[in-house]
């Protein structure tokens, strides 16, 4: 009973802790999350503004490992938010968020966060993300995303006990 009492007193600080802005902006974030699953593209579509930068590399580990298939391969790569949703052709596909940090004034917002992407049950790729967010019309919108990407063939996700250790 009292592990459950401080659960709900860390929660109830935790949830005084958030801006009004903070709040939404994770809102944002599990929408994001749940259109990729839903393949919800109207929605996702309606999370963005115009222009959006689109762009992703592999981290040096991950790149030379592929580089020893393909001496060509280039690390980094820019595409399109919209081509992204509409690569996925079943409910298998799967974003995943942790580790969030945001800083917001307002009208500006960037969150930089962990995310790992899942097919079918399996972590495929992992790494950190960075959106810049805009307050337009008092709704938060991305305007860009930038990614670095470690192929979990190669290497898993650390824990994130040890992903956020200093």
């Amino acid at each position: 009973m009292k592990k459950l009492v401080l659960l709900f007193l860390l929660s109830f600080s935790f949830s005084f802790a958030q801006t009004k802005d903070e709040t939404e902006i994770r809102k944002l974030m599990d929408d994001f999350m749940a259109c990729i699953k839903t393949r919800d593209e109207a929605k996702y579509l309606s999370l963005f503004q115009e222009p959006v930068l689109w762009t992703g590399i592999y981290k040096e580990r991950s790149q030379a490992k592929r580089l020893e298939k393909s001496p060509t391969a280039s690390a980094y790569f820019a595409d399109d938010y919209k081509d992204f949703i509409k690569s996925f052709s079943d409910d298998k596909s799967e974003e995943k968020f942790d580790n969030i940090k945001i800083i917001e004034d307002g009208a500006i917002a960037s969150a930089n966060f962990d995310y790992s992407f899942w097919y079918d049950g399996k972590m495929e790729n992992w790494g950190k993300e960075i959106w810049t967010l805009m307050k337009i019309n008092g709704v938060w919108k991305i305007t860009s995303v930038t990614f670095s990407m470690d192929l979990t063939k190669y290497f898993p996700q650390p824990s994130l006990n040890e992903r956020t250790k200093k």
